[in-house]
Parts: C-alpha cells; structure tokens; sequence
C-alpha cells in the first residue's frame, strides 16, 4: 500500500508542479486592457489636460474632473498624458458651466410633521473640446455633455455623511470614461 502512495504521489505533484507553472506564465505574460489603448488622432503623441475652468460654485469640482480624466486618458491611450498645456502635441480644454442638485425621493422623520428630501440627483453640464497645439485646430468638440449621479442623504444627524463628494467621484469617474470612449472612436486609425 506503501507503494502505492507514493506512484501515485509523483502525478499529483507532477500535475500541481504544471499547474502552478501555467498560472504563472499566464499571470506574466502581459495581457493587460492597456495593449488595447486606443489611439488619438494621427500626429497626436502627447496630450495635455490642464485643470477645466470651473464656472460654478461648486468647490473644487475642476479638480475631481481633471484628475478621472488625466487617469483614464493615460489608462486608454499610448499617448504621453500629463496636466500641462505646454509641450504637448494637443490639449483637451474644459469647462465646467452647471452644477445643480435636486431631491429625487423624499422622507420624513419619525414625528411625521416635516418632509426632506432623502435622495437627491445632481447634475453636471460641461464643455470639452481637443484642440491641436501646432496650428489650433478642433479636432474633437462638444458644448453639451451632461452626466447625472444619484446619492441618498443620512438623515441622522448623530451618523451624517455627505454623500454628494462620492457622488460626484463617481460622476467624474463615467464622464472621463465616456470622453474617452468618444475621442478615442471617433479619431481611430
């Protein structure tokens, strides 16, 4: 019996030995989403994504947007990508025109005698425009893009969180991701 165990050992760690080889060369060999990056149009090596103007009020909302956008951008594209206007074969010019937040479901607290607003949807409206350095052509335009988030107000005061921040981390998350995909389809080889 003795024997037997240990021949049929020698499979088994013949089999885990090649199993953890093939696990490894597949963890390594490279596959990644970034070996599909697409391309910008033809000439365009290097893009610059300075921080959008911000025409609201709304507190550091350019920051938010340029940063999922500088991310996404050198996630999508072999192009070098950085925040500077200079240097850069074309810049990706924004601005920030509209920020609202309205209640979109609404509670009460437990005496029944005033009404909030217990989900509220905001809404951002931007301008973006690709704009060629060398001879400041558009190359890529749209004055009206509008994204949406939905988040839900605690109602606690003792537990109260804003959940508007992560709401528009998320917003700016969708918009970048959604420019990308445009820019990148429609300025395809």
């Amino acid at each position: 019996m003795l024997a037997q165990t240990h021949s049929c050992c020698p499979y088994f760690f013949r089999q885990a030995i090649s199993l953890v080889f093939i696990l490894s060369f597949a963890c390594a060999c490279g596959y990644r989403v970034r070996s599909s990056a697409g391309n910008l149009p033809y000439g365009v090596q290097s893009l610059g994504i300075p921080t959008f103007r911000n025409l609201t009020g709304q507190y550091k909302i350019e920051q938010i947007i340029t940063e999922a956008l500088l991310k996404e951008f050198s996630f999508r594209t072999r192009a070098h990508v950085n925040s500077s206007d200079s240097g850069v074969d074309a810049v990706l010019l924004g601005e920030i025109r509209n920020v609202s937040s309205v209640p979109v479901a609404f509670g009460s607290p437990n005496d029944d005698t005033q009404t909030f607003g217990s989900a509220y949807m905001i809404t951002v409206q931007m301008a973006v425009k690709l704009l060629r350095v060398k001879d400041s052509v558009v190359l890529w335009e749209n004055d009206n893009f509008l994204y949406r988030e939905r988040y839900v107000l605690n109602s606690s005061v003792r537990d109260f969180f804003s959940e508007e921040n992560p709401a528009l981390q998320r917003l700016a998350r969708a918009f970048a991701s959604g420019l990308a995909a445009a820019i990148l389809q429609r300025s395809g080889p």
